[in-house]
């Protein structure tokens, strides 16, 4: 009797085993073999954004033992670049004297219930956000969420597509995690009726400043944004063309396309 529960056990982890391969492909190698590496890669790429993320290393400051915690967990699985950004920035944010400032617990909640594309949306809309603000020099104080929902940002749909983001899914997880105010995916027409594309647009929510500000390590400073530049990171692709309006991101459109023309 014993010999044939054992037989029935091995039969039924060979099974779990062949279900795991089939479920999970290579990932189920990452999982066992590779994930320390894979983990290690992904918490060196957190910790190199943090150190550069932090204006002095040598100032003493130790990070928060509970927020360092959820930040390696969630993040150091990923090699996606957007996700070390935010990741690495909030474990920047998270130092001080004591090491007890738990502060940007919220922010680990939010960025690691969210995909990479998405947060990749998230920093294109606030990077571009704030180069209108300061280009424009925009009088605005993000505190009033009034004052950021009469603001927006307009992208043309195919080159938010060309990054991966899906415009109409990734816009509304960030309007659910209260990352923008509003958002819509419309088509825009020229008044000849003969040309148009497709555009998406949003409206900042104070709550995505913040995420924003505290991903650049830059928290304290967040309600000056309109005016302070933040340093972004290069490596991170965003549109190449962006406006408040769709008209007026028809015409950067179209001059870019007479350009490409006349270079032709």
């Amino acid at each position: 009797m014993a010999s044939e529960i054992i037989g029935l056990g091995a039969a039924s982890v060979g099974a779990a085993t062949y279900l795991a391969k089939q479920v999970l492909g290579p990932t189920l190698t990452s999982m066992g073999n590779d994930l320390e590496k894979v983990w290690a890669i992904g918490r060196q790429r957190i910790i190199e954004r943090a150190a550069a993320k932090t204006p002095n290393l040598d100032d003493g400051k130790t990070a928060n033992l509970r927020v360092t915690r959820d930040v390696i967990w969630n993040g150091a699985v990923t090699d996606d670049e957007v996700c070390a950004e935010y990741f690495g920035g909030i474990l920047a944010a998270c130092r001080s004297e004591d090491g007890q400032d738990d502060s940007a617990m919220q922010f680990v909640d939010c960025i690691k219930s969210m995909s990479a594309k998405q947060l990749h949306l998230h920093y294109a809309i606030y990077r571009s956000l704030q180069v209108i603000w300061i280009r424009d020099g925009k009088q605005l104080n993000p505190g009033q969420q009034a004052e950021l929902a009469a603001t927006t940002i307009t992208f043309p749909v195919h080159e938010l597509v060309s990054l991966g983001i899906d415009p109409t899914v990734d816009l509304t997880v960030l309007k659910r995690q209260s990352l923008i105010d509003t958002w819509k995916v419309d088509l825009h027409l020229h008044s000849d009726g003969n040309h148009g594309f497709l555009y998406a647009q949003a409206s900042p929510s104070t709550f995505g400043v913040l995420l924003y500000a505290i991903a650049m390590n830059r928290l304290k400073e967040w309600s000056s944004m309109p005016v302070l530049q933040f340093d972004g990171n290069e490596a991170i692709a965003t549109p190449l063309h962006f406006d408040p309006t769709p008209e007026k991101l028809f015409g950067l459109l179209m001059k870019h396309q007479d350009n490409e023309e006349l270079g032709g």
